[in-house]
């Protein structure tokens, strides 16, 4: 009897790790994770020379923990356990109060030289284009929402960060983004669910921006109700709070071209997609222009991270023309934009530690 028992009992075992083989070897891979928001690891080619060097076993071990049957299944029950256990920070982001999750920039990651070289690097652009320029030097959530912070967090100071940049940039004209942000606590400034301002935070940077004589006076309209972002990505904690996200009505002859190609300023068939974030402009392109928002003859070039997304369509309101390059994408030169576009007034739009961090300014030198 004992024998038997021994015998299922071995048999079972092996046949639960069988199970997950079979499945990584029999079904096709997924080639992109919606949850995680990014490109998982398709089934490396065994060669020679990457046998060798070990990188395909390396390779072989990321694709067989992308690839792995019920991971988003198991992600979120690692994340239930780990809250159950008292943790509050779980992949890269904290677990704040009222289902608020918020990305860790930790102090010691924040790279000060490279924060005030890449300033400069814009601040340059400006003199040598002889134009007015402003930045919006935006602050991470975890710096602005410190009332949802778990017991213990630790954020940048963003306060700090905009007086160095005041410091080392004083032609530059710096809106204080930050207080005008951390002011206005009864507003859901930030996503509980995704690293980028609300429609709510966008409005109070857009107002700071224009010294509160801004001509923007629409009121937002509700877009959707079940977004879930980037730091529920990296948590998929079950108890998240899906945001709203609201969109600012503008005049019906406005126009949107992208890299050439003629697109809305909302691409509704976000509603449909996991990152509803997208719906402004249909995510992130090299070189965007918009138009016909008003008539005044004034050209705005923005030089901008994903934040500015959410934030041109107020300023159609403002500008003739809006012209949006984020350096990630674009391949040209911005001297030669500057001069081609008769650009007015240049407008810098940037969250702090995407500043710290990019290594793209340095094609402002091209």
């Amino acid at each position: 009897m004992k024998k038997l028992q021994f015998i299922l009992f071995s048999g079972l075992f092996l046949l639960i790790l069988a199970l997950p083989a079979a499945w990584l070897l029999l079904t096709p891979d997924r080639s992109f994770s919606e949850n995680e928001n990014r490109y998982l690891e398709q089934t490396p080619a065994p060669e020679k020379q990457t046998v060798l060097s070990g990188s395909y076993q390396s390779e072989l071990e990321t694709w067989m923990a992308d690839q792995f049957p019920g991971r988003d299944a198991l992600m979120a029950l690692g994340t239930a356990v780990k809250k159950t256990a008292g943790y509050r920070d779980i992949g890269g982001a904290y677990l704040g109060r009222d289902g608020c999750s918020m990305e860790m920039h930790l102090p010691e990651d924040f790279d000060h030289e490279k924060y005030l070289r890449n300033l400069g690097y814009l601040a340059n652009a400006a003199r040598q284009a002889g134009i007015p320029a402003k930045a919006l030097l935006i602050p991470c959530a975890a710096s602005v929402l410190t009332e949802c912070l778990p017991a213990g967090a630790r954020s940048y100071d963003a306060a700090a960060a905009y007086e160095e940049a005041r410091a080392a940039q004083p032609d530059l004209e710096l809106p204080d983004v930050t207080a005008a942000l951390a002011a206005r606590p009864e507003l859901q400034r930030y996503y509980r669910t995704d690293h980028h301002w609300t429609a709510a935070g966008a409005k109070l940077a857009y107002d700071c921006l224009m010294g509160g004589n801004g001509a923007y006076a629409g009121t937002p309209e509700r877009f959707c109700d079940d977004f879930r972002g980037t730091t529920y990505s990296k948590t998929l904690d079950l108890f998240a709070k899906p945001d709203t996200v609201e969109l600012f009505p503008v005049a019906d002859t406005v126009r949107v071209t992208a890299d050439g190609e003629e697109i809305p300023l909302y691409d509704r068939t976000a509603a449909g997609r996991k990152d509803k974030y997208t719906v402004y402009l249909g995510g992130n392109h090299g070189l965007v222009t918009i138009t016909g928002g008003c008539e005044n003859g004034k050209t705005l070039l923005v030089l901008k991270d994903s934040f500015a997304n959410c934030l041109a369509p107020l300023l159609t309101a403002d500008y003739e023309r809006v012209i949006l390059v984020d350096l990630r994408y674009y391949p040209g030169s911005v001297r030669a934009l500057l001069q081609t576009e008769s650009v007015d007034e240049l407008l810098f739009v940037y969250e702090m530690s995407n500043l710290a961090s990019g290594s793209d300014f340095v094609k402002l030198l091209l």
